[in-house]
């Protein structure tokens, strides 16, 4: 970092944290924390985050509004996978890059990308949640993640209540939303023994188009068991999800000035497989999810504290496309056409003949053909994390622990006929080409050790840990193995917290963190492997946080040295989507990104029922160096361009009211302009999005029921226009003005 810019964001930094530590007089309200007391940066959700999104809507929205994160979903829902972006401090996850952790209960979801992993929205209803603790830069030591380069992010689930109550709750929104829910709490099993299970089912159209245009339907059920006991605490939970979820197209920013309220979809079907390959309800991503884990606490004496966490996770998926053409299995080309006996007509070769598909092409042509191509993602997960902490004195704890995995992934690739793309895409069940059959086995174990000692009023805490990953690719058509090993360096890190006074701390905390290989990095050969080097990161934190209850604030400067950044580069480009995978690639490494910049937030309490809360993050991301990934004499990253999808300037300030009866928030967030591609040829303009919600609640003294509650949520209220993430040349389209409404009653 440039010794100017440190001056400039410390002046920043100092500025807003004096402008945000006045205290209203004669509050009294519950303390809502802004970030926990601990030497890493981070921020909490609290309850005002989850009022201002609906029942119906993705778990990922609570965290938009905490400093330095860029949510983008395909909807307002969430109801689409294939269209989720994250980004944060130059970090993102994306279609192409993982480079954040994710965890449930501390549970590792087992990686975030579309094809083979599973976000947290698949693993938690929004009723069931606590809230998301965000980890930027680096999470806890013992934080289980093959992705987190740039932090994590940990959705905890609420516990049960300790009475028996039975919430049922419907919502009902536009695009055909609605949503049934219902939690049935057991009150005491046994001694403090407590439990929950709930059910939902969900439904929505695309907000783009009308009529056949695409739609989401889920299912989930959890269940949840806590008990505290004389020695040790007990927890066990389950979780299964069922999703069907029709997805959003990415377009490009010239398509998106021709028409903002189209992605290229179509929801009407035509006959003509080549319009009809863009049919909405044929964009479609299938995932069934189940997540068993249990956490057994035991205080094996005053001062050692040992924890065991076992987990099962079982992940079934596929993912569907509609390709105008079949693949003739003898000769190994396209057909669009088949003759009046039904042979396959290869592709004509001719140049004269432009639109390949084009029956003038094909003399004996008699009847059009298509297919629907399925990418089967499986996954079987068993893990184990262990850990001990144990007290040593007063100014000495010493925690270590060591998290297993063993991951297997089976992946293939078949192409069903459609029977009559004149009709419908209605398909053979039996594919008539199976393109690939992959299978990835990965075992994971990560050892760590951190020692905390107090020194006064100063805590430090020095650890290390490291990772050995063990991998291997087997071709099922070839019997072909490639296996590696992505193993890390020993990673410190170090931390501490100074309290300034008893409402003020320092701290200041520096990790290393890596990111193993993708497990499809090893479709290729293993001496292509050999020249590439696992993705490390070095991330430094220095901030403030201010607590009197009344006013929370933080403010945290960082910076990040990303090395070894890891992309896939294709060889040449395809026209229009690549079915096949004609266009050959190879992983690389493209060099690195050099980030820097201040997240700061303030919440304040104005009267016992009126609050603001306030955030602020600049960050500068740019690449290291001059690239020429694909050797062609033309630079594909240019050193100091600013890295895609990293937003520079991000503001949120939401306005919250709250009594024993009534809530409401009206929230604002400003997203700053970004690049969204390498070269920095594609600007997206900045947006602003207002939210707003209203809630009432009352409790019912005798009658059917015991509570009963309504909420109406609007997100983006002013209907604003805008290009959300997306990967490089396609983004995806803000989803407009969006209501819902959830009616519940607790009995």
């Amino acid at each position: 970092m440039k010794i100017k810019a440190v001056f400039q964001l410390t002046a920043l930094a100092s500025a807003i944290f004096a402008a945000s530590t006045f205290a209203a007089e004669n509050v009294t309200e519950e303390i809502i924390a802004v970030g926990q007391p601990i030497a890493q940066a981070n921020n909490v959700t609290d309850d005002s985050m989850k009022e201002q999104q609906s029942a119906i809507t993705s778990v990922f929205a609570s965290v938009d509004n905490l400093p330095g994160i860029s949510i983008s979903e395909g909807d307002t829902f969430g109801s689409d996978d294939w269209s989720t972006t994250v980004s944060m401090r130059g970090y993102s996850i994306n279609l192409n890059e993982q480079q954040l952790g994710m965890t449930v209960d501390g549970i590792p979801n087992g990686g975030s990308n579309y094809g083979g992993g599973t976000k947290a929205n698949r693993l938690l209803d929004g009723e069931n949640m606590q809230g998301i603790e965000v980890y930027q830069g680096s999470g806890a030591i013992s934080s289980a993640s093959l992705d987190a380069l740039g932090g994590v992010f940990n959705f905890v689930s609420n516990d049960p209540m300790r009475e028996e109550n039975v919430r049922v709750a419907l919502t009902n929104g536009d695009y055909n939303a609605r949503r049934y829910f219902v939690r049935a709490d057991s009150g005491e099993l046994m001694a403090n023994t407590f439990g929950y299970v709930s059910m939902s089912d969900s439904y929505n159209n695309r907000w783009i188009g009308d009529g056949s245009n695409g739609n989401t339907r889920r299912q989930h059920i959890e269940a949840k068991v806590v008990s505290e006991q004389k020695n040790m605490n007990i927890m066990g939970r389950i979780v299964f999800d069922n999703a069907e979820e029709d997805n959003y197209n990415g377009v490009s920013i010239a398509q998106f000035e021709q028409n903002p309220e189209w992605d290229r979809l179509t929801w009407q079907w035509t006959g003509d497989p080549d319009i009809d390959q863009n049919y909405a309800e044929a964009w479609s991503t299938l995932r069934k999810n189940l997540l068993a884990y249990s956490s057994i606490e035991f205080f094996a004496t005053e001062n050692l504290t040992l924890t065991i966490k076992p987990y099962y996770h079982w992940m079934k998926g596929r993912g569907d496309w509609l390709p105008p053409y079949q693949v003739n299995t003898a000769s190994g080309q396209k057909a669009y056409y088949t003759d009046e006996d039904g042979n396959l007509i290869d592709e004509n070769a001719d140049d004269a003949c432009v639109v390949k598909s084009s029956i003038s092409c094909y003399p004996t042509a008699k009847t059009r053909v298509s297919s629907y191509r399925h990418t089967h993602y499986d996954k079987e997960r068993f893990g184990l994390l262990s850990d001990a902490e144990l007290i040593i004195n007063d100014a000495n704890t010493v925690e270590g622990g060591i998290w297993i995995e063993n991951n297997h992934r089976p992946e293939s690739r078949d192409w069903h006929e459609v029977i009559d793309p004149r009709v419908y895409h209605h398909y053979d069940f039996e594919p008539y080409w199976v393109q690939y059959k992959n299978t990835f086995d990965t075992f994971t174990v990560m050892p760590y050790v951190q020692d905390t000692m107090t020194l006064g009023d100063l805590e430090v805490t020095l650890g290390v840990k490291k990772y050995f990953v063990d991998m291997e690719y087997t071709n099922e058509f070839t019997g072909n193995k490639v296996s590696t090993d992505s193993n890390s360096d020993v990673l410190p890190q170090a931390g501490f917290i100074y309290n300034l006074t008893p409402e003020l701390e320092l701290h200041g905390s520096y990790a290393d963190n890596f990111a193993a290989f993708r497990d499809e990095m090893l479709t290729g050969s293993k001496e292509s492997l050999q020249e590439v080097e696992p993705e490390k990161s070095t991330n430094i934190d220095l901030g403030l946080r201010y607590n009197t209850g009344a006013t929370q604030a933080t403010v945290a400067i960082y910076q990040v040295d990303f090395a070894n950044r890891i992309t896939y580069i294709s060889g040449a480009a395809a026209a229009g989507i690549d079915y096949l995978n004609e266009a050959s690639g190879a992983y690389l490494n493209v060099g690195g990104i050099d980030s820097y910049g201040i997240e700061t937030s303030v919440r304040q309490m104005l009267t016992t029922d009126w609050d603001v809360y306030a955030s602020y993050t600049y960050n500068n991301s740019e690449y290291k160096k001059d690239v020429d990934t694909d050797g062609d004499g033309n630079l594909d990253v240019v050193g100091g361009n600013k890295v895609a999808a990293s937003v520079k300037n991000l503001a949120v300030l939401s306005l919250n009211y709250s009594n024993e009866r009534y809530h409401s928030s009206l929230s604002t967030k400003y997203t700053g302009s970004r690049y969204g591609d390498f070269a920095n040829a594609d600007q997206l303009d900045a947006y602003t999005v207002v939210d707003f919600s209203l809630g009432y609640a009352k409790e019912v003294d005798g009658g059917l029921f015991k509570r009963a509650a309504i909420d109406l949520v609007i997100n983006n209220l002013l209907d604003e226009s805008y290009l959300g993430g997306g990967i490089e040349g396609s983004y995806f389209i803000g989803a407009g003005r969006t209501a819902s409404a959830t009616l519940a009653l607790d009995f």
